[in-house]
């Protein structure tokens, strides 16, 4: 008797075992099926399509935001971060805490999103970002050199008044600041920022900045930082350091309680301060391994953090459990035809993975790249979600460059209110604002194009990202108008003169 007991007891352990460990999931492509998902920076292209050909991908491992979708409608969710390892042939899904599922979720790559976003990671009628704005300035590309101290940006705030473009957002790109000095981070730009905001205000302009756990790897501050137990470390106690193109940088351990109220006390300043935006810099995992568990929960407080900032917000970090985040997508540091391509493509496809707010942030190198390079990546950066737009035009030294990008920016301005539209709804839906053409056009042979995209349901876009001087548009089943009046009966395939510095844009009726 004691013996069958004992046997019933330990088949119980095991099967508690066996529910508690996760198992690998094997998830078999169905035919002709396309999977989109995997999502990083200049990661794996995207979709994952069966049957697969020889040399279709490489085998790869991303712990991913949770969520994948298909062209026939399928998605994989998981409340957790999970391995996805793809054999070329099929997926393995490994996962660090809850089991993934896999489900119908309807018959098309929107309907399995919307399905997924609904059903697992969207709340109803969610309150938008916030973001009183579509247009961002760069004001690394300003006309003044000192645009990030107080006289700068208000004489970036005039110039681009006086040019007759829409009030907006400064963005400073590097370095917020602890007004008070006791921190890390230097206090040059604060000396009177209170008074420069309210400046900025009255002109109709705001502030982002933003606000990264990196810190220089040196001088005192990176002494105290390191003695108070702040910084990321490795197994050995040392702490984590990465070198950047802009130097040497240690990271704020956002697992140490210590850390995330030394964070909280710098967003509470900035507040108080009057910064009308803040803009979150993707968590950085330089030398975590990456599935070391500490990753998981910085990101979780990095999160945090942006959610509770009460300062309107474009978080950048995906991490977050159960709640999609904005993504910032930059070019290279290198202005080239290839960093674009590859960022228009990252975009429309972080689009997939519930990163709905993409924008460019230009280089610092533009001085140094072409007048027609700079144009097609000042162009694109305006038709993203949030228009990024060079302060200081005159980095173009054609007059014709130059008019084409007033052009352009006026072509932009006229699309406001849509944009201010598309803005409400995606608070509530979820659904990309740059939407992958197979998302918006199911069954029509786009889900390889990555070159074009729709913004929102009405506008197809079509960047320029070569000097041939032409532009080649498929336009999909409907009526098609281009700016200049010209209607278009879809699906063909057009070619577009862009040798006048044209921006290749088309209405659907």
């Amino acid at each position: 008797m004691h013996k069958h007991f004992l046997t019933i007891a330990l088949a119980l352990f095991a099967a508690v075992a066996a529910a508690q460990t996760p198992q690998h999931i094997r998830l078999e492509p169905l035919r002709n099926e396309k999977w989109w998902g995997l999502f990083s920076e200049r990661g794996p292209a995207t979709p994952f399509v069966s049957p697969f050909g020889e040399g279709t991908a490489d085998s790869c491992v991303r712990r991913t935001p949770p969520f994948m979708v298909s062209s026939l409608g399928r998605i994989m969710w998981c409340a957790d971060p999970v391995e996805v390892r793809f054999d070329g042939k099929a997926f393995d899904l490994v996962p660090t805490g809850t089991a993934p599922v896999i489900e119908k979720g309807g018959r098309t790559l929107r309907e399995a999103y919307l399905y997924g976003v609904h059903k697992y990671a969207w709340t109803q009628n969610a309150p938008s970002t916030g973001l009183p704005f579509t247009f961002l300035y760069d004001t690394g590309l300003a006309a003044v050199p000192t645009a990030t101290d107080s006289e700068g940006l208000l004489a970036a705030a005039d110039t681009l008044a006086a040019r007759g473009y829409p009030a907006g957002i400064l963005l400073v790109a590097d370095g917020w600041q602890d007004p008070t000095g006791k921190g890390c981070f230097d206090r040059n730009l604060y000396d009177d920022f209170g008074r420069t905001s309210d400046e900025l205000a009255r002109r109709g302009f705001g502030l982002m900045f933003t606000v990264t756990p990196a810190i220089p790897a040196a001088g005192h501050r990176y002494v105290e930082a390191r003695r108070e137990g702040l910084l990321l470390t490795d197994s050995n106690g040392e702490p984590i350091v990465s070198h950047t193109p802009s130097g040497y940088y240690a990271y704020l351990d956002l697992a140490a309680p210590q850390a995330v109220r030394y964070m909280e006390e710098q967003l509470t300043l900035l507040k108080a301060e009057g910064a009308t935006a803040l803009r979150f810099e993707a968590l950085p995992h330089a030398g975590i391994p990456e599935c070391d568990r500490r990753t998981t929960t910085c990101a979780e407080a990095w999160a945090e953090l942006a959610e509770h900032s009460g300062a309107a917000m474009l978080p950048l970090s995906p991490h977050a459990p159960a709640q999609w985040r904005p993504h910032s997508i930059a070019l290279s540091p290198e202005i080239s035809w290839e960093s674009m391509r590859h960022a228009l493509s990252d975009a429309i496809n972080a689009g997939l993975t519930g990163h709905i707010y993409p924008y460019l942030s230009l280089a610092s190198s533009a001085g140094e790249c072409s007048d027609e390079l700079l144009l097609r990546a000042a162009q694109l950066a305006l038709f993203m979600p949030l228009a990024a737009v060079p302060a200081d035009e005159s980095l173009l030294a054609s007059p014709a460059r130059r008019e084409a990008l007033r052009r352009t920016v006026a072509r932009r301005m006229e699309l406001n209110d849509y944009m201010e539209e598309l803005f409400r709804e995606t608070s509530a839906t979820g659904e990309p604002l740059m939407r992958h053409m197979e998302y918006q056009f199911p069954g029509q042979g786009f889900w390889n194009c990555t070159d074009q995209y729709m913004l929102g349901p009405r506008y197809l876009i079509a960047p320029v990202l070569d000097d041939t001087g032409k532009r080649t548009v498929r336009l999909p089943r409907g009526t098609w108008t281009a700016p200049d009046g010209t209607r278009y009966k879809g699906p063909r395939v057009i070619n577009v003169d862009v040798r006048d510095g044209a921006f290749p844009l088309f209405r659907l009726k």
